[in-house]
């Protein structure tokens, strides 16, 4: 019986820390998405400044597109024509966008 319990609470407690909902990266916790086609130059610091004029907000939104698109950590593996999903946050007011 105890064994159970403590797998139980084993479970709970890493599906706490998994859980999207503890993530501090919002852009992480969204489920909306842009499509964005690579073109020459594009780097995803780039591409993320174009989504928000905040630079923390960049650095955030950099990793989320990191994560979410499978790339190598530094985000350096772009092809041009590559399709990338750009995660958003849908605003209350306001606008996220920098500029497309």
């Amino acid at each position: 019986m105890k064994k159970r319990l403590m797998q139980l609470v084993v479970v709970v407690l890493l599906f706490a820390v998994v859980s999207p909902f503890q993530l501090s990266n919002e852009y992480l916790r969204t489920s909306d998405f842009d499509t964005v086609t690579i073109r020459q130059d594009d780097s995803v610091w780039n591409l993320a400044r174009r989504y928000t004029a905040d630079e923390n907000k960049a650095k955030d939104l950099q990793q989320a597109i990191i994560e979410v698109n499978g790339l190598k950590p530094d985000g350096s593996n772009l092809r041009v024509g590559q399709q990338l999903q750009v995660p958003v946050i849908k605003k209350t007011s306001g606008t996220q966008l920098a500029k497309k």
